[in-house]
């Protein structure tokens, strides 16, 4: 009997507060004069995006949690589209320039951000969310900080093009769309150059030491 897995539920939202709030006045300070879309036209972005998303979420988001052996501490997470927005992942935020296929890698990667900082092995404060201590020892201590927070992300996508949706093509577009963004690059190095399998297990080893330095530390 195949094992079944809970993941949170994605809500991929058109943010209208959020562009009427932020977008237009990033629009102002960057864009070209041209007024923003109406609440319509980035509907239809949100739609297409739900719908590259929705046949494959089951597959990648139980694969992330069993790859890496931890669950979402939450049981919803909105994800919210506005323009003018580069990707985060805490709040959820990403814009409107990316294909509906391309969107789908790009809502793993932050999707993994979250899972990584934010889940129900490890109760961490807002300062401690990016674990760069423990990811200096894994990885090395000359990385950049953008780069070295890449690496554990980079290696488990790695993983689910190959093996879980089995598209390598979103390997080798993953990669070439970050040859001009020097600390995204290097982490793929990294993650190229180094077995991904192995990096996926030394954070493995690292959650449950964590978790377990916890749990001893809560019982003193």
């Amino acid at each position: 009997m195949t094992k079944k897995h809970t993941y949170p539920e994605i809500r991929i939202k058109n943010a209208s507060l959020l562009r009427e709030g932020a977008s237009e006045g990033l629009n102002e300070l960057w864009g070209d004069g041209t007024p923003l879309h109406d609440h319509n036209h980035y509907q239809k972005t949100v739609d297409a995006y739900n719908e590259a998303w929705q046949p494959k979420e089951a597959l990648i988001m139980n694969a992330m949690q069993d790859i890496l052996g931890l669950h979402f501490k939450h049981n919803i997470i909105d994800v919210y589209i506005a323009p003018w927005f580069a990707a985060f992942s805490d709040p959820m935020v990403i814009g409107v320039k990316s294909k509906p296929d391309s969107f789908i890698d790009l809502l793993t990667h932050e999707l993994l951000h979250r899972l990584l900082t934010d889940n129900t092995k490890l109760d961490l404060s807002e300062e401690d969310r990016t674990l760069s201590a423990e990811w200096m020892k894994l990885f090395g201590k000359d990385h950049r900080w953008n780069t070295l927070i890449h690496i554990p992300v980079h290696a488990v996508l790695k993983e689910i093009y190959l093996n879980v949706l089995k598209e390598e093509y979103r390997l080798k577009r993953d990669i070439d769309k970050h040859q001009k963004h020097e600390d995204y690059k290097k982490a793929w190095e990294y993650v190229e150059s180094n077995d991904y399998k192995e990096i996926i297990s030394q954070l493995k080893k690292s959650y449950e030491r964590m978790a377990n330095e916890s749990n001893h530390d809560k019982k003193v």
